[in-house]
């Protein structure tokens, strides 16, 4: 799954994340705009500060599938750039984005020059750790599932409002139901009984979770 295997931002001190988007340039694009396509050669990586962006693959059935939502902090295409592979997935604008370009030669130059594989191969490890509990919770009910998802979300790209955590997303039930492997129907249903017990409410274009205690006693599973 594409989900930045290689963790750079992980292992970075605060001089080293510095020292990285110096190397860049600053670059805005609009909402729904793609960045990067599946199987193009990975020229670049993208640093994001401000925005959201959906990763997403074709199904052998050519339906959509949203591997993951990323937002601020996060660092686009390094697995392709470090591993000299095409991009493993497409990465399209969610909102508006600010983010800085570093091109392929210059990460390239850095995790050399800064000693990062060592730091960033024992941070692959732990991932594939979290991956694995990822599976797990892959056989649980969608209720389970739905708000497991929904806390991901609000961590990775929520902001905190009077209304509560505010999830702004250009994505469709059908888009969730891709994400966490259940049917539309089901997340309906699942998000329909969430907003009768007051955890959340959804508007156009946004999610908003009003409990976040609730939601996590859900998701303790």
């Amino acid at each position: 799954m594409y989900a930045n295997i290689l963790c750079i931002l992980d292992v970075l001190t605060d001089d080293q994340h510095t020292k990285l988007k110096a190397l860049g340039t600053r670059v805005r694009f609009p909402a729904d705009q793609t960045l990067f396509f599946e199987g193009q050669p990975s020229h670049s990586v993208l640093l994001i500060e401000d925005g959201s962006v959906k990763i997403t693959k074709v199904a052998p059935d050519g339906t959509e599938m949203i591997l993951a939502i990323r937002g601020s902090g996060e660092l686009l295409g390094d697995e392709g750039v470090l591993m000299d592979e095409p991009r493993s997935a497409t990465v399209t604008t969610i909102t508006e984005l600010s983010a800085v370009d570093v091109d392929a030669d210059e990460l390239r130059r850095f995790v050399r020059e800064e000693d990062l594989w060592p730091t960033m191969y024992k941070a692959v490890v732990a991932r594939g750790r979290q991956s694995d509990q990822r599976t797990l919770l892959g056989r649980l009910d969608v209720k389970y599932r739905l708000a497991r998802w929904l806390l991901d979300i609000a961590a990775e790209v929520g902001e905190q409002t009077d209304e509560g955590w505010t999830i702004e997303l250009l994505l469709s039930q059908q888009d969730i139901a891709s994400r966490i492997g259940a049917s539309r129907d089901a997340v309906a249903i699942e998000l329909r009984k969430l907003r009768e017990k007051g955890l959340l409410s959804t508007g156009r274009r946004k999610i908003v979770l009003h409990d976040l205690g609730t939601l996590n006693r859900i998701a303790a599973v």
